[in-house]
């Protein structure tokens, strides 16, 4: 419930961000200048944090759109004032209403390539060469691809609805669905969530267009969610195990140290793992461990999971001792046991008519069974790391009498 529960916030933060930032926006006026004047700054100070953070955990995706979000809100600010520019302020909305759903939906395809690096060049040429077809295009005059922008190229006025060009609004809707399938594909990560959060808050303001300060809280918001984003994805690559989806050993290390005075510790181990390892596969391998570890997961008796290392994970209870837990742990044993897992050979015919002879030749099911061995703190195991090295004396004795066992 707490996993669920945190997953859940984790995936509403980027939107929560996006509400404070315009209830910020709604307190403007109870703001004083020099409030005013650091706001509208801020998005520069964001992008400059989320650029260096993107670098330092090799975020080039976050780095390139926070890059293309900078140079359009520069362009909104400061480029009608410069003299001799052909383009007016009319002009620069046209081109960000499509450069920036454009850009978001095509650098949501890029795998993450590394930014000092031959694509990180080729991905920073990009972005170069839009900036100098624009700047050719303002000192040759020509307005006619201006007028382009604002063409209707389905017979639907949106003028009475939004101010955002009609081509625009298709290029933000068809964003927002590659985003949302690719949100599906991916089961909802933190970037993919981040893209379409951004991606709605860009159009609202946009769609508003009525205030430079609400230019600025917005793309600074934006800069925010992307920061968050990478913090939320390095927090997890430190403290999950990715192949098990599991708290990992820095978790448990830290979990520990919040235990009090009264918790039980259990070790388990896949039994005969290596084995089955080098029988069916690392692939197969893998698999397996998947699959003890969504059954360890739902461990009850208030137990946390986590993976220790290879076949070997950590269930903590805290408030626990060994006479509460040992019903729970034996239950857990018996359930892994009792779960059949289907091995399916290579080259399995996937004729949904074909014999079941023909399907039993291509698969096999076989059974896994798990080694549990469980201590707690008392007069003799004083700190956690001597509850759980009992708890791991305690499982090599399960492993002497047989394995499938659980023993204290």
């Amino acid at each position: 419930m707490k996993t669920t529960m945190k997953a859940a916030f984790s995936r509403t933060l980027p939107f929560l961000v996006v509400a404070a930032a315009y209830f910020l926006y709604t307190k403007i006026n109870t703001m004083s200048n020099p409030q005013v004047e650091a706001i509208g700054l801020s998005p520069y100070a964001i992008f400059f944090v989320g650029a260096v953070l993107s670098w330092k955990f090799n975020r080039s995706r976050e780095f390139y759109i926070l890059l293309i979000l900078a140079i359009c809100i520069a362009s909104m600010a400061y480029l009608p004032e410069i003299s001799g520019t052909a383009l007016r302020s009319g002009d620069i909305y046209s081109i960000i209403c499509l450069a920036i759903p454009l850009n978001i939906a095509l650098f949501s395809f890029f795998k993450e390539r590394g930014i000092i690096s031959l694509w990180g060049s080729l991905r920073m040429a990009l972005i170069l060469g839009q900036c100098l077809f624009l700047f050719w295009q303002v000192k040759s005059g020509e307005r006619e691809w201006l007028h382009l922008l604002n063409k209707e190229v389905v017979p639907v006025d949106l003028h009475t609805v939004t101010p955002v060009p009609q081509l625009s609004v298709i290029a933000f809707v068809v964003t927002f669905v590659i985003l949302i399938v690719r949100g599906i594909v991916y089961r909802s990560s933190s970037q993919e969530i981040s893209f379409i959060s951004v991606l709605l808050a860009i159009f609202y303001v946009l769609h508003q267009n009525n205030s430079p300060l609400l230019y600025s809280i917005i793309f600074a918001a934006s800069g925010l969610v992307f920061i968050i984003s990478i913090i939320q994805d390095s927090y997890s690559m430190a403290f999950s195990d990715e192949l098990t989806g599991l708290p990992s050993r820095r978790a448990l290390k830290q979990d520990m140290m919040k235990l009090g005075f009264n918790y039980a510790i259990a070790m388990l181990d896949i039994d005969f793992f290596k084995k089955f390892n080098d029988t069916y596969g690392h692939d197969t391998g893998d698999e397996v461990l998947r699959l003890v570890a969504s059954n360890i997961k739902e461990v009850t008796g208030g137990g946390r999971a986590f993976r220790y290392g290879g076949e070997e994970f950590t269930i903590l209870f805290p408030g626990k001792n060994i006479n509460d837990v040992l019903p729970h742990l034996e239950e857990l044993r018996e359930k892994i046991s009792k779960q059949a897992f289907t091995i399916r050979a290579k080259g399995r015919s996937k004729n949904k008519s074909s014999k079941r002879s023909s399907s039993a030749r291509t698969s096999k099911q076989i059974y896994i069974t798990v080694s549990i061995g469980v201590s707690q703190k008392n007069e003799k195991y004083k700190t956690t790391e001597s509850v759980m090295k009992s708890a791991d004396t305690a499982l090599y004795r399960a492993k002497k009498k047989g394995r499938n066992c659980v023993s204290k």
